[in-house]
């Protein structure tokens, strides 16, 4: 029967260890060594970009409003990208951000994060299907009045908007601005990029066409491509998130996934325990130094978001496992469980 648990608590450890560390793609510092990032002015497909001074820079002008425009000149050079695939984006990682213009297929996908929404910016969020041309350049203008997100395909108001009330008051501060990919990696969009705006404020129909046309409209708070500002992405994974952002399902996930540690532990390694208080306390511990290990070690792993949140999380379900682990124990007796193991060990 030992033999059983004891291929249980491998197996669990091995399940722990897929979902912490998939999809298994270590970050090597810059991920595109070999593409050039920009090439007058467009940025070459699977290049990404960041750039830490116009982080701040947007962050602070958006935020004294609580209105933008997001204007971009693009072309995709594949309708099967999804996630969606991250074109412009301020954020932190793939569930926390300020905004994100993305690519789901041929459809397009914005999230603004407002004093009304979620840390991701999704509830409610922009997704406009069937617009992208992977065969051409095309004009997109995103808007957001204080009340509503509208998009103008190439000059043209599209139908499809979406309500959306708030301000930019809890917008992160340590989110990063980026094309082509997120910080964290794994939603890399593949096209070019010519240009892009954002403006503190909601433009109107005749500046959308007037920009279509060539044109000029001043007041832009950021515009690319800005000389020696962008360069390659460098993925990043932070262990200390300062972020106000909960995600209710990733802590109930990490809740649950520690609870079976105690247990599993307690009934391969009890005859060890001399003292009744060690079954407790070397679950907790180990729960402790297991989370801990695969936190650190997320930092190096493409697209995982390690964090202390977890950690407690983890911790937590850890030690709800030792709770019900010394209730059961205490019902059967702690003592004669001890004595009966040590003696099917001799």
């Amino acid at each position: 029967m030992k033999v059983v648990f004891r291929l249980a608590l491998a197996v669990y450890l091995l399940a722990i260890a897929f979902f912490a560390f998939r999809p298994f793609q270590p970050i090597h510092g810059r991920t595109y060594p070999d593409a050039a990032p920009a090439t007058n002015g467009v940025v070459c497909a699977g290049a990404a970009l960041e750039d830490m001074e116009g982080s701040r820079l947007l962050r602070e002008s958006l935020a004294k409003t609580g209105r933008m425009s997001l204007e971009v000149l693009l072309k995709s050079d594949a309708l099967g990208q999804g996630g969606p695939a991250r074109v412009i984006s301020l954020s932190l990682h793939t569930m926390c951000r300020n905004f994100t213009l993305g690519q789901d297929g041929n459809g397009l996908a914005f999230r603004l994060r407002t004093s009304e929404t979620d840390g991701n910016g999704m509830y409610p969020s922009l997704l406009v299907p069937q617009v992208f041309d992977e065969n051409r350049f095309q004009h997109f203008v995103v808007t957001y009045d204080g009340g509503l997100v509208q998009l103008f395909v190439d000059g043209v108001l599209h139908p499809q908007s979406v309500e959306l009330q708030g301000d930019f008051s809890n917008w992160g501060k340590n989110h990063l601005l980026t094309v082509g990919d997120e910080p964290s990696g794994v939603r890399p969009w593949k096209g070019r990029v010519a240009h892009f705006s954002v403006y503190d404020r909601a433009l109107e129909s005749r500046e959308v066409e007037l920009l279509k046309a060539g044109g000029d409209v001043p007041g832009a708070v950021y515009s690319f491509p800005v000389p020696n500002a962008m360069r390659p992405l460098r993925y990043r994974n932070l262990f200390v998130n300062t972020d106000p952002f909960f995600n209710l399902g990733d802590c109930v996930a990490n809740i649950v996934a520690f609870v079976p540690l105690a247990p599993l532990l307690c009934v391969v390694f009890l005859a060890r325990l001399r003292k009744p208080v060690a079954v407790v306390a070397v679950p907790l511990v180990a729960g402790f130094l297991i989370s801990g290990v695969i936190e650190l070690l997320q930092r190096g792993i493409m697209g995982r978001v390690p964090c202390l949140a977890d950690l407690a999380y983890n911790v937590l379900g850890t030690l709800i496992g030792c709770g019900l682990l010394w209730l059961g124990l205490k019902h059967r007796g702690v003592s004669a469980m001890m004595r009966t193991e040590q003696g099917d060990m001799e």
